[in-house]
């Protein structure tokens, strides 16, 4: 069975972009040209020079073109603002893809978190998932055996041996 292809980009065009001058000054806007034998060596200095890939959409009424960042520690893709996702940067150690504002992050171990404006959501290699906000820290083991939730006055437990619930005095905590 053949499977329809839905065209979303129409070409890719490999830059170079110069962000000193011959002299070392830093230019105000990068100069940009492409290579002639579509061939570019990662410079070990994004400051100074950087290569990249812009790829245009194919939809011209709202296009979202992306910019592949090849840089010599990672591998950055930023798109054009819309639905979706926006961004993701990829490295030795992981993945990051930033999606309608927040960042998802998957680690080597295959943990993930989830950070959207001061809230993180961790999900941890052995399944144990982890809230943290401005309000409060919420935690269930990766079994689903313990529950627990700290605020600044309270903390509760489920535990396999039983429930714990009490206040927590907040001149006690550090940082308070």
């Amino acid at each position: 069975m053949k499977q329809n292809i839905v065209r979303v980009w129409r070409s890719a065009q490999l830059y170079i972009g110069f962000h000193r001058d011959q002299s070392g000054r830093k230019r105000d806007t990068a100069k940009v040209w492409p290579p002639k034998n579509a061939n570019a060596t990662i410079h070990s200095d994004p400051e100074a020079q950087e290569a990249f890939v812009v790829v245009k959409a194919a939809d011209q009424e709202e296009p979202r073109d992306v910019q592949i960042k090849l840089r010599p520690d990672q591998i950055v893709l930023r798109r054009d603002p819309g639905t979706g996702w926006e961004g993701v940067v990829v490295d030795e150690f992981g993945l990051a893809v930033q999606v309608n504002g927040a960042w998802i992050r998957i680690l080597p171990d295959g943990s993930v978190s989830r950070e959207v404006e001061g809230d993180t959501t961790y999900l941890e290699a052995d399944g144990a998932v982890l809230k943290k906000t401005q309000f409060a820290e919420a935690m269930m083991s990766g079994d689903g055996v313990e529950l627990t939730r700290k605020t600044d006055t309270t903390i509760a437990a489920i535990r396999h041996d039983g429930v714990v619930a009490k206040s927590r005095n907040p001149e006690q905590i550090p940082g308070k």
